[in-house]
């Protein structure tokens, strides 16, 4: 009997813990440097984190960074999408069932509370989850226990909670779609990771590191952008965000045979995002240093990276644009 006892030997032979070092964020945005802060803050704690923001900005990659830095690096990591799970089937997948619960439940199985236990679960889309089911994911946040479905056991669990969500919070809260209780639970730490188009200045390094990664792992020569083509890539406005960027690289990777990726490689509504934009917007609280990079990058892809015209257009002479272009990365 497992009953008041937590479970062991079950979980022994499962472990879904990525490498240590097989996930970080990329940039030097101030934001980032902030996130990588509270991570390191929290991932010692046990205490349930929520982590928001829009899709393809990192919310798996924040989760799995809590996980890898704390005490629990070495146990199981587990990581459902509620979107993809049949809202019907859920809860057998969350807490598993005895054999003869129901029809077709030829024998027991283990849910992914047991598979995680002493590890992290981490529920992505928590918002898809159904709002019954997240009464009875409280319960076991709160209890540490559960039973499995058929079963009278009360089983107990040692899992650290994440969740993740991309729709606002107040919103999906006023619609019911998660219950003020569950969210409560979860915004003692909450964790925003911003758009790639408000880090822009972050383009670059990702740009850099993709491309590297992603020829060796196509195994191609190493490549590079044109000014012209980064131009584009550096306006653009990703609102796949990070997710989207790498699959643009990845697919450049492949489908571009020359070394220099130049603009006619790129997908339409990159090469063309300019054609569409005849005024630059900049959000209050930017830094000069970022609105006058926007500023540069926006005058030289409008004018083919033809640097005689921008600095005509910008009021400077080429000697003092080429000064300005090389502080970028500073």
């Amino acid at each position: 009997m497992k009953d008041n006892k937590i479970l062991e030997s079950e979980t022994s032979i499962i472990n879904h813990t990525p490498p240590k070092n097989d996930v970080d964020f990329i940039g030097n945005n101030s934001r980032i440097r902030e996130i990588y802060s509270v991570i390191n803050l929290v991932a010692d704690s046990t205490t349930p984190v929520l982590i928001t923001g829009e899709s393809g900005t990192g919310k798996d990659v924040a989760a799995r960074l809590i996980h890898s830095r704390s005490p629990r690096s070495d146990k199981p990591y587990i990581a459902i999408n509620c979107a993809a799970v049949p809202k019907d089937v859920f809860e057998n997948e969350l807490f598993g069932h005895e054999q003869g619960a129901f029809t077709g439940a030829i024998s027991k199985k283990m849910g992914y509370f047991e598979m995680a236990n002493h590890g992290t679960l981490f529920l992505d889309e928590i918002a898809e989850m159904a709002p019954e089911t997240q009464a009875k994911l409280l319960r076991v946040i709160e209890n540490k226990s559960f039973r499995r479905l058929g079963g009278k056991e009360e089983l107990y669990v040692d899992v650290r909670m994440l969740a993740a969500t991309n729709k606002k919070i107040d919103d999906a809260v006023n619609r019911g779609e998660m219950r003020k209780d569950l969210y409560y639970r979860f915004s003692v730490i909450e964790i925003h990771l911003p758009p790639l188009r408000e880090r822009k200045e972050d383009i670059s390094i990702l740009v850099e590191f993709f491309l590297s990664s992603l020829c060796k792992q196509q195994k191609k020569n190493p490549k590079k952008f044109s000014d012209a083509a980064f131009n584009m890539m550096h306006r653009y406005n990703w609102p796949g965000n990070v997710r989207e960027l790498k699959n643009v690289i990845e697919r450049l990777v492949i489908m571009c045979p020359e070394d220099i990726i130049t603009p006619n490689y790129l997908p339409m509504n990159i090469a063309d995002s300019r054609l569409h934009e005849d005024t630059i917007n900049i959000t209050v609280g930017t830094s000069l240093k970022n609105a006058e990079r926007e500023i540069i990058l926006r005058t030289l892809t409008a004018v083919d990276n033809n640097k005689s015209k921008a600095a005509n257009l910008l009021g400077v002479s080429r000697k003092a644009l080429y000064n300005k272009i090389d502080r970028f990365d500073e």
